[in-house]
């Protein structure tokens, strides 16, 4: 049976955590050190290895609450070779697909460095749970020197990155429709085409008012994607329709002129011989962190996406519905506080295994004799 989850939150510490002692630091740290009996040593490594490596941006790690309460944990090392370096669960958050998020979030991390990504683990750990991990790419265990267990050997398991995020790219969808990324909505239904100077000014708030020839009153108060076109070509942030005005060009360059973000030269050649334009006035302006390309969202989900032209109603296009939905996990990746709803999505039936995290407590430790 699959917890019920509704209100996860994830904060991903930062310097000033370390630097002031925050609360959030305090739980993590708790947590942590709930594995001192496995790991008498884990309080030493927070002390001189991971605290650190996050104060300079060698380390990330993460803390996740559930209703409030601090419930994960996680660590991961940057670098060409990077690591997976803890990852804890609260016991009864079994079978919620948690392993496979926290995963993700790790991976997506280190995604602009890392060239391999690996970790170490008891063997019976591994022998328990090994299909989770190969549902990662991580399938061929090598035993470790250094052993931190008595009579539990410690197994080093490693892959590339690349095979790491094609089978992440598998589980996107899935984890997509289990979990809306709180922040970036995964439902929207509409996403607009802008040139990229364009779309950069909106997202930097200078241009405050779009022009179509054609739309529909039916959007007001819709959140949508923003579409960046060639040479971008990429989905770089939401916005919200805060209001649409139907008039004839004059009228709306009188009234809009300084918020379009464009000359008065360029307004007329699109108006054309139009008789009426549309104003759509936008707000809520929410950028992603980092760009997510038409290319990648095509590699993710194998399909071809054809880049939108004017504006896609995403109803009626469900390929670009699924990349909309993927993009709020890679867009978001991931800003200090990321909250989470439970989605409720009927029952299909599945196109890949379903491997679920269902182990108890999975942990993939360090101690302070470990990098």
């Amino acid at each position: 049976m699959i917890p019920k989850i509704d209100n996860l939150q994830i904060v991903r510490l930062a310097e000033g955590d370390v630097r002031c002692g925050t609360d959030h630091l305090t739980d993590f740290r708790n947590l942590l050190l709930q594995n001192e009996a496995l790991y008498p040593s884990i309080g030493t490594w927070l002390k001189s290895k991971v605290l650190p490596g996050i104060r300079h941006n060698e380390r990330v790690a993460f803390v996740g609450y559930l209703d409030g309460i601090a419930a994960v944990s996680a660590v991961v090392k940057k670098g060409n070779d990077a690591k997976f370096c803890h990852l804890r669960i609260r016991t009864d958050l079994q079978n919620s697909h948690l392993g496979e998020l926290f995963f993700m979030m790790m991976a997506l991390e280190v995604r602009d460095l890392a060239k391999t990504i690996y970790f170490t683990l008891p063997e019976a750990l591994w022998r328990q749970k090994s299909s989770f991990f190969g549902s990662f790419s991580f399938s061929t265990p090598q035993v470790c020197e250094t052993q931190y267990r008595l009579f539990d050997r410690e197994f080093r398991c490693s892959a590339t990155f690349a095979d790491v995020w094609r089978s992440i790219a598998i589980k996107l969808p899935k984890l997509a429709d289990y979990y809306s990324y709180g922040e970036f909505a995964a439902d929207n239904q509409l996403i607009f085409s802008v040139k990229p100077r364009f779309a950069q000014n909106i997202l930097d708030q200078k241009k405050t008012v779009e022009i179509r020839r054609r739309f529909s009153n039916r959007w007001l108060g819709e959140t949508i994607n923003l579409y960046a076109s060639a040479p971008i070509m990429s989905l770089v942030g939401e916005v919200r329709i805060a209001g649409i005005t139907k008039n004839t060009p004059e009228a709306i360059w009188q009234k809009y002129h300084n918020q379009i973000g464009c000359s008065r030269r360029e307004f007329d050649m699109y108006a054309g011989d139009a008789m009426e334009l549309f104003a759509i006035e936008l707000d809520d302006v929410e950028p992603y962190r980092k760009k997510v390309p038409i290319a990648q969202l095509s590699d993710v989900m194998h399909e071809h996406l054809h880049a939108p032209q004017s504006y896609y109603t995403l109803e009626r296009n469900k390929p670009w519905a699924s990349a909309v939905s993927i993009a709020a996990y890679l867009g978001g990746s991931f800003k200090t506080t990321i909250s989470f709803a439970r989605r409720i999505v009927p029952f299909r039936k599945a196109t890949e295994p379903q491997v679920r995290f269902t182990q108890s407590q999975f942990q993939i430790q360090t101690s302070n004799t470990r990098m």
